[in-house]
């Protein structure tokens, strides 16, 4: 019987990689660091804000002098 098969390489190469978030996120809960997720969606926020802003802004410079956009 061998030891070494596919799916123990696959299973193995799993562990690893779940093992690693793991000791990754308690080191960085421990240095007080946001997870990665946290820091992608602040992002993801902050892009937004600044797309509807400029949004606002070219929809009230494309708009006749007189009248305000919706």
């Amino acid at each position: 019987m061998k030891v070494f098969t596919k799916r123990n390489a696959l299973l193995g190469a799993l562990v690893a990689w779940v093992s690693r978030k793991r000791i990754e996120r308690k080191l960085n809960r421990l240095a007080g660091r946001a997870p990665r997720r946290r820091r992608l969606l602040i992002g993801a926020g902050a892009l937004s804000g600044l797309a509807l802003a400029v949004g606002a802004v070219a929809a009230r410079r494309s708009s006749p002098a007189g009248t305000q956009a919706a």
